[in-house]
């Protein structure tokens, strides 16, 4: 995958996420520790705050021999209306690659947008930290920590994605890829919500068009106690309705905060012993209560652990054999 850019799941094959997938598990257990990005100069650009994809992909460079440098947008002239196109054209003569994270829940859509234009404008590939639309990198340490649950009988699990209440309007990144996802590599996946928060419809239909190729199975449910009988692993994540606007979306969200959450009787409908996962940040008493997430079903911490590994194999992947150097010719090919 040298020098591609890395804006969304579709951006993989199948056959590209399991050889990323197998390199992470060799450099979590310690069995590849090539210096991959030695002399590269990694680029991390948020529009919003982070703390699990900033610090693992800090640290990602480091252990590969390449150096990181972090900016917020008022820390560069975008704070002064340069433009994302001259800003990526700038930087990627610097930089042998950029990681950008980029949204803002009042204008969904405009982020992804963004992140393309920036891939457009820039000779080193652009990889996307989370947008309003996707969250591909939290998905491939969500892939990395299921695989080490359930191994090559991963596919024929059921993993449940469900929508619950939190405070905080979030983006529906990760519901969004890792259905993508679920898609590609031939997964048994149900997602859960409410009325009135269903996904991006073109995401939606993306998904069954590759389902039909790899058998997947993609389920989607309005009843989240019907979602989690029976189910082989819960995921909590909440996301703003992409139908209901303003104070229509709060009131819904509202009403829906004692129902929406999952509860210790909630798991206990699902299998035995399915675990619990959440990319974090959450709020114990909003999305889950804290028997839950600090109990021994969570995975939270292999998650965000594995966003580390599963980083350095994608950042080894895009750019440990291409050759390209900073300001180097030609943009990265998307798929």
């Amino acid at each position: 995958m040298p020098g591609r850019h890395i804006l969304g799941m579709t951006d993989f094959s199948a056959d590209e996420l399991h050889t990323l997938l197998d390199l992470a598990a060799r450099m979590k257990r310690g069995e590849d520790t090539h210096p991959y990005l030695t002399g590269t100069d990694l680029g991390l650009l948020f529009h919003v705050p982070s703390t699990r994809t900033r610090v693992s992909f800090q640290v990602a460079a480091a252990q590969l021999g390449g150096r990181s440098y972090t900016y917020g947008p008022e820390e560069l002239r975008l704070a002064n209306n340069e433009t994302v196109e001259d800003t990526a054209g700038v930087l990627s003569r610097y930089l042998s690659a950029l990681v950008v994270r980029w949204y803002d829940m009042a204008d969904y859509g405009a982020g992804h947008r963004r992140l393309h234009t920036m891939a457009e404008h820039s000779s080193v590939p652009v990889i996307n930290a989370l947008d309003d639309e996707e969250h591909p990198c939290q998905v491939l340490a969500d892939l990395l920590t299921l695989r080490e649950r359930f191994g090559d009988g991963l596919p024929q699990r059921r993993i449940v994605y469900t929508w619950a209440y939190s405070s905080r309007q979030k983006t529906p990144g990760v519901l969004h890829s890792s259905l993508l996802a679920g898609a590609l590599l031939g997964h048994h996946v149900t997602f859960a919500h409410p009325p009135g928060f269903d996904l991006d419809e073109r995401y939606v239909k993306e998904a069954h068009a590759l389902a039909a190729s790899s058998g997947a199975r993609l389920d989607f449910c309005q009843d989240i106690e019907e979602a989690v009988r029976g189910a082989d692993a819960v995921y909590v994540q909440s996301w703003k309705s992409l139908q209901l606007t303003g104070q229509h979306e709060w009131q819904a969200r509202t009403r829906l905060a004692d129902r929406w959450r999952v509860t210790e009787p909630l798991m206990a409908l699902a299998a035995p012993g399915a675990p619990f996962l959440d990319c974090m940040p959450s709020n114990r008493g909003e999305e889950m209560d804290a028997e839950v997430k600090d109990g021994p079903r969570s995975l939270i911490f292999d998650q965000a652990e594995n966003r580390l590994h599963a980083q350095k194999a994608l950042l080894a992947m895009v750019l440990g054999s291409s050759g390209r150097t900073a300001g180097s010719s030609g943009a990265g090919s998307a798929r």
